[in-house]
């Protein structure tokens, strides 16, 4: 068994894995912004190696969480939920890394859970977080 040759392809897996991850906040959140994909920007915080999608209009919270969730849901439970039913080791360890992958995305809905799901959410243009803009009245 040639060790190098699965190490490379490990990370290789999870590199595309992770350009997937901020790929798919991306699409589920384009798919709610008024000017659709051209309001989404990439890049990463080299300071901290983090990758990152941000989304440069505001969207009704409901939707933010959508589009936080979905690489969770896609990258991780779904080939956790499979690898358990087919028994795939592999598989599942590859769901795991996704599910914790997304904590970050976990503790920013944990946060904003409790907005009304109507008003709206911006991220933030050039750190972690975002605004809430509250309706009045």
């Amino acid at each position: 068994m040639n060790f190098g040759y699965i190490g490379i392809s490990i990370f290789i897996l999870l590199i595309v894995g992770i350009i997937l991850h901020e790929l798919i906040h991306g699409l589920t959140w384009a798919r709610f912004a008024k000017k659709g994909f051209r309001s989404i920007k990439f890049g990463v915080l080299w300071e901290m190696l983090t990758p990152y999608c941000h989304c440069t209009e505001p969207l009704k919270v409901k939707h933010y969480i959508i589009g936080a969730l979905a690489p969770a849901i896609i990258l991780g439970f779904i080939p956790a939920i499979i690898a358990m039913i087919i028994g795939s080791i592999g598989l599942l360890v590859f769901g795991i890394f996704f599910i914790m992958a997304a904590t970050g995305d976990f503790v920013i809905i944990n946060l904003i859970k409790k907005e009304n799901m109507n008003d709206l959410i911006q991220d933030h243009s050039s750190e972690a977080g975002c605004y809430i803009y509250r309706k009045i009245g």
